[in-house]
């Protein structure tokens, strides 16, 4: 009998956002640093987080991509914090030409940074992917926004899912709900 092996990536909370970004800014791989924080903050896939090149985003406050899953534009406004960030990182490469990618790395170097990164900053229990920064945005946004329908069907757009329901459990709700419910009891 064959054993299913979910594959999914897991959702991180700030701290581990923010644990991970020291860490590769302690090891000098700023680009790593960037590719957490421009996954979180703009909600973009690996696959288009990679097509971007410091033209795009150097000095501006929208990056415009067409999105490589969906083949649809998308204009995405950098905060300050992230534009900061994106210059900062440039001038710590030392001006690479605006004409190269931010990021180099395949997917598989990229998870395998990140899960060796995740073990050294003792994130536990916890499937770390390229994936997890858009999941963990997407989170963060949702629960600092009072777990609202609202916000619910913005991501739903922003994401480009189908229905709440797809987004809901994109962002692992509906389990974290019963697990809530669960835990309510030690109060019983």
């Amino acid at each position: 009998m064959t054993e299913y092996v979910s594959k999914t990536s897991d959702y991180l909370s700030t701290d581990e956002i923010h644990r991970l970004v020291r860490y590769f800014n302690r090891l000098g791989n700023f680009r790593m640093s960037l590719l957490i924080e421009m996954g979180t903050k703009t909600l973009l896939r690996y696959s288009d987080l990679r097509s971007i090149r410091w033209k795009d985003c150097l000095g501006k406050d929208t990056l415009f991509i067409v999105e490589k899953k969906t083949q649809k534009r998308r204009e995405i406004n950098l905060g300050v914090s992230l534009r900061n960030s994106i210059e900062s990182v440039w001038k710590q490469l030392e001006n690479p030409s605006p004409e190269d990618f931010l990021f180099h790395y395949t997917i598989q170097h990229t998870n395998l940074l990140l899960k060796e990164g995740g073990r050294d900053c003792k994130i536990r229990n916890k499937n770390i992917s390229s994936h997890s920064f858009r999941k963990s945005g997407s989170r963060y946004i949702w629960e600092n926004n009072g777990h609202s329908d609202e916000y619910l069907i913005k991501l739903s757009y922003i994401l480009n899912h189908s229905s709440t329901q797809m987004t809901r459990k994109y962002l692992g709700i509906h389990k974290t709900e019963i697990k809530n419910i669960y835990e309510s009891f030690d109060m019983l």
